[in-house]
């Protein structure tokens, strides 16, 4: 066994985990993740790109090395298994070191310690770290280290980047980075994007192993050539299904791994209205009579009575035919934003349902108008806060004036109708 200080991952661990840290510390808005577990441990697929990186060229130095070193000693001492492990261990060590650390960062910054169910996303990472590791160890064996140590920057970059990138969604979880998607407040991660990871990258291990020990320099011809054509059509087959797995398990994933919350992840307070929210948007102080008072806010000047405030999204639900109205917030939200998140319930509401025609234009410059109005008269009547109407027309309007033209253009939205504008009014 080489000694730890000749490792290449040694050397190279430091300059990589500082700079998955920079990365994130730049890229990921720390509030996004507070009281969810879920986008925290999701979050930290982004850093993939450097641990996975870092695997694969460190594996390619080892294997090259070993290559290059024929030790027939090793052959006759110990089989190919445990060569593997003691060229792969430091580099697979190094850089699941830097996603766990970035997942530990991320958690902690979340103030909320993930569910048991989330730690497959972990071990999903590691397996693509195993994967990569293995990559490299393959072109090192196969191709000189001149040759091997690019390929292994160059071709894990070009995959983690085209499968974050590729326009065919279910190839977005084959490496994993996407994941970081996950999750809005009202949101869960959608496992089938990590199982994906996981059964690709367990696959795609075994295969780069098999075809690596066919081409093993330490082998004489006479003990390979026999099998040789078999352990490329065990090596390729798993490679092959490695692929149809996880592009089959992430076929009907869209761009982002989330499903909605239904009603069933929710608790519910209050009468009047009740108002229905998860543990994510609750953490850290209960909200709901700030939303319940927004809501009711608007009902009592003739917007329809909501008897439900919901979280779950539901793009169909319609507060004048079910009763139902649909808000989300964040548990970082000031109680201003609060106030304006549920009071934009009702046009969020109408944007969801507006008509594509040839005055659509007309149409959105309405429910801006409307949603900033709403938005204004909750934050005043729930806040005290003397929220200014931009539009100077309605804002010059007195009050019945504004309240009769928002509930009629509300309704007009709602029937996808073309209201008239203030600056219309008389």
């Amino acid at each position: 066994m080489l000694p730890l200080t000749k490792r290449p991952a040694l050397w190279l661990l430091p300059i990589f985990l500082i700079v998955a840290f920079i990365y994130v510390g730049s890229y990921t808005e720390l509030n996004l993740v507070l009281g969810n577990s879920a986008a925290a441990v999701s979050g930290a697929s982004s850093t993939l790109l450097f641990s996975c990186l870092l695997a694969s060229i460190c594996a390619a130095i080892e294997s090259s090395r070993e290559r290059n070193s024929r030790g027939i000693t090793e052959v006759t001492a110990r089989g190919y298994l445990w060569r593997i492990l003691d060229r792969l261990w430091p580099s697979v060590v190094a850089a699941a070191l830097i996603q766990v650390a970035i997942v530990a960062y991320l958690v902690v910054s979340a103030r909320q310690f993930p569910e048991p169910k989330l730690w497959l996303v972990v071990l999903g990472y590691l397996l693509a770290i195993m994967a990569h590791s293995s990559f490299g160890y393959l072109l090192g064996q196969w191709f000189p280290s001149r040759f091997a140590i690019p390929l292994a920057l160059v071709l894990s970059y070009l995959f983690l980047a085209f499968t974050g990138a590729s326009g065919y969604f279910p190839a977005h979880y084959l490496s994993g980075m996407t994941l970081n998607g996950c999750c809005m407040a009202a949101q869960s991660l959608d496992y089938r994007g990590v199982w994906t990871l996981i059964v690709f990258s367990l696959l795609a291990t075994g295969g780069f192993l098999s075809l690596a020990s066919n081409k093993n320099p330490l082998l004489k011809k006479k003990s390979a050539g026999q099998n040789a054509p078999m352990i490329y059509a065990i090596g390729t087959s798993l490679l092959v299904l490695s692929l149809i797995a996880g592009l089959f398990i992430s076929r009907d994933i869209d761009g982002i791994a989330v499903v909605n919350d239904d009603a069933r992840q929710l608790t519910c307070t209050g009468t009047g209205p009740q108002v229905c929210l998860n543990d994510v948007q609750r953490f850290g102080g209960d909200r709901s009579d700030l939303v319940a008072r927004s809501v009711l806010a608007l009902s009592q000047i003739g917007f329809p009575k909501a008897k439900r405030v919901t979280a779950e999204l539901d793009h169909d639900a319609r507060v004048a035919e079910t009763g139902e109205l649909v808000t989300s917030f964040e548990p970082w939200y000031t109680d201003e934003q609060v106030v304006y998140a549920a009071s934009s319930s009702y046009s969020a509401e109408i944007i969801n349902h507006l008509c594509e025609n040839g005055d659509f234009d007309k149409q959105y410059q309405a429910f801006e108008i409307l949603q900033d109005w709403t938005t204004s008269y909750a934050l005043h009547k729930v806040l005290g806060s003397d929220a200014v109407i931009n539009d100077e027309v309605l804002g010059s309007k007195s009050f019945e004036q504004q309240r009769a033209w928002v509930l009629r253009t509300y309704k007009q939205l709602s029937r996808c109708e073309v209201p008239t504008l203030p600056q219309g009014l008389k």
